[in-house]
């Protein structure tokens, strides 16, 4: 399926929007602060019901008004199901709405798996040089979207990480109810770590086929560092680090602390790869963690590249407009000019449905239809 209709109002400093998109690529230029990101952060928050680039949510919303709304329809080229209603609506005070098929739903989890999207923008490189948190998000992404039960397997963790934290801070531990905890926490957490490294190992060829395609060095290696040293048993390193715990205030080890080490020939990517080089590293990893999940359960990713000729040059850019054009998928682009956009992907084909090119101009929070 893919996002056919996108409305929006009362987002930072847009106009009312109500553009029809297409199935393949489209793209947005105009100049910096016309609106164009705030364009793909609207079709964010209808996947992930948030932000990209805040959690301020006052400053999302437009200052005139009191909430931000975001619809979008999506459809199924195929013809076979019928159209998916999809919205978001945020209040500066707090409270939201979620809607699917016009059903309320309660969680974002339940957003993204209706509409899983890749982002792409200046901050994507964090993956490689920022703090663990960055890796760990990408590969939950993953997992989530393939292993049907991860998502209440990892609910069942935070609540029992919760609780322990908490007796952790206690004046005094019951040492059987700490004990009844620890036992929860490591069943959860051996589950997580296993369904953590079974998707790395299974997602590595894909992102290795992904560097062929886009001309990257594939040598790069992926390894799980499950959130404590698994030569030794989890239960017992609960146990022994009780002390340091309660001086943190919080659990120490564990699957909220494992992070992805990725490597080239045996040293650390972020260390000696240049930024160009670290840029389209990341934007391998992306692209191939959507073609997994295309292979693995049939569903395709919306990405939404931010951007991009500020970030790529016109070589990777066209590799990176070729690729995505070859899977078939829906992109939407954003950029100053309107030649390097236009740069970046293929000539339509008219002789191919599936290669079908939209372009907007974005002035001023209007955007414009100009294909």
């Amino acid at each position: 399926m893919y996002l056919e209709r996108l409305a929006v109002t009362g987002l930072r400093n847009l106009d009312e929007v109500d553009i029809q998109l297409g199935s393949g690529a489209n793209l947005f230029y105009g100049i910096n602060g016309s609106g164009k990101t705030s364009l793909l952060e609207a079709v964010y928050l209808l996947s992930r019901g948030r932000s990209f680039r805040t959690r301020n949510l006052k400053s999302v919303i437009h200052h005139q008004r009191q909430k931000c709304t975001c619809f979008g329809s999506l459809v199924d080229q195929s013809g076979l199901q019928p159209p998916v209603g999809i919205g978001v609506s945020r209040g500066d005070s707090g409270e939201f709405q979620f809607r699917i098929a016009g059903e309320p739903v309660h969680t974002a989890s339940q957003l993204s798996e209706t509409l899983p999207l890749q982002l792409f923008n200046s901050e994507s490189f964090l993956l490689l040089e920022g703090s663990p948190s960055h890796r760990r998000r990408f590969l939950d992404w993953g997992v989530f979207h393939v292993e049907h039960d991860y998502r209440e397997l990892w609910g069942r963790f935070q609540r029992c990480l919760k609780h322990r934290n908490s007796l952790l801070r206690h004046g005094r531990i019951d040492p059987l109810q700490l004990a009844v905890w620890d036992r929860e926490f490591v069943q959860v957490s051996l589950r997580i770590a296993e369904y953590r490294r079974h998707y790395l190992e299974a997602f590595h060829p894909v992102f290795v086929e992904t560097c062929i395609a886009l001309g990257v060095d594939n040598s790069l290696t992926l390894s799980l560092l499950a959130g404590w040293d698994q030569q030794y048993d989890l239960e017992d390193l609960l146990k022994e680090n009780v002390a340091k715990d309660r001086k943190a205030g919080h659990t120490l080890l564990g699957p909220h602390r494992a992070d992805i080490r990725l490597q080239v020939e045996g040293k650390l990517a972020s260390e000696i790869l240049s930024r160009g080089q670290a840029k389209m590293l990341v934007t391998a990893l992306k692209i191939a963690q959507g073609i997994y999940l295309q292979r693995q359960k049939g569903r395709k990713c919306l990405y939404l590249l931010d951007d991009l000729p500020a970030e790529l040059d016109a070589n990777h850019r066209q590799r990176v407009g070729k690729l995505l054009d070859s899977l078939d998928v829906q992109v939407l682009m954003t950029g100053v000019e309107k030649v390097d956009l236009q740069a970046s992907w293929p000539e339509p084909d008219v002789a191919a449905e599936t290669n079908s090119v939209k372009m907007f101009h974005v002035e001023q929070g209007c955007v414009r239809d100009v294909s």
